[in-house]
């Protein structure tokens, strides 16, 4: 009797360790591609730098919520650009590509005059460098 159930017990581990469903989130904050954004040349001092930015993702399988934008001043006029977004409902099975794209805009305060330098990127990637005059 003893030998049954040990013997019953083990395959139940091992048929539930088998299902690898659980290690696979389901969701997460990730970056969102950007495709392609539109700068204004010029800027006046005091007034918003305009970035219209064009998102999103032509495979994967979720669905994408964006956040904001994670911008990082690494140097004085020189930002960082990458949009936010939270992916959901997460298929991680062999299913069609979801196409997700967002318009935003993005709005940057100068507080010196001189050229700013914007560079949006896909997590690592650099897509797109803008330059902007602030007078």
């Amino acid at each position: 009797m003893r030998v049954f159930l040990l013997l019953t017990g083990a395959i139940c581990l091992m048929v539930t360790s088998c299902k690898k469903v659980a290690d696979k989130p389901q969701s997460k904050t990730d970056y969102i591609p950007i495709i392609s954004a539109n700068t204004t040349s010029y800027a006046a001092l005091g007034e918003d730098i305009t970035s219209k930015v064009k998102m999103g993702s032509y495979s994967y399988n979720a669905d994408v919520k964006f956040i904001n934008f994670d911008v990082k001043k690494i140097a004085e006029r020189n930002y960082d650009i990458r949009a936010v977004g939270f992916y959901s409902n997460i298929n991680n099975s062999i299913s069609l590509p979801v196409v997700a794209t967002f318009d935003t805009t993005l709005l940057i305060r100068p507080t010196v005059m001189g050229q700013y330098i914007l560079r949006f990127y896909n997590s690592l990637q650099l897509v797109q460098t803008d330059t902007v005059q602030v007078k």
